[in-house]
């Protein structure tokens, strides 16, 4: 039985872990270790709550992750508070897929958004997740742009 819970410090390596995954299978090439600067990310986000991360666990076994970042931006006259949520992390062990984890996962940070009253998820999708973000309500926009040093 797969059961859900937040994550904790102790958690960490398998977030780590996880995110490396999530990367890779989404064509990153990695040209340097990034495992210390994601144990640092995880320890630090978690510790301040600006990461709520929730797994899947089967048995003794974590199959999955789930991630939400908050952060804040000037107001805008759609988002007079200017809090903003971002959705990451999102990753299923592939023997575990499309059995409604990911859906499941999404859903209880979906919740932490909205319990901590954010008016405003973003993300991004990769081409294997986008359905089961269009299925929760989430638009495609094409509007992100970025600057890379």
């Amino acid at each position: 039985m797969i059961e859900y819970r937040k994550a904790n410090i102790s958690d960490i390596q398998y977030l780590v872990q996880y995110r490396k995954q999530q990367l890779i299978d989404e064509g990153e090439v990695f040209d340097n270790e990034i495992d210390n600067e994601l144990f640092d990310y995880f320890t630090s986000s978690i510790s301040d709550n600006s990461l709520i991360s929730w797994l899947a666990v089967d048995g003794e076994k974590i199959i999955a992750t789930s991630g939400i970042c908050f952060y804040q931006l000037p107001p805008t006259s759609r988002n007079p508070s200017g809090k903003n949520a971002y959705i990451t992390n999102m990753y299923t062990l592939p023997e575990y897929r499309k059995q409604g984890i990911g859906t499941q996962l999404l859903q209880l940070v979906i919740d932490e958004a909205k319990a901590q009253n954010y008016k405003v998820i973003r993300l991004h999708a990769s081409a294997d997740g986008k359905s089961i973000y269009s299925k929760a309500g989430f638009c495609d926009t094409d509007g992100f742009m970025a600057l890379r040093f």
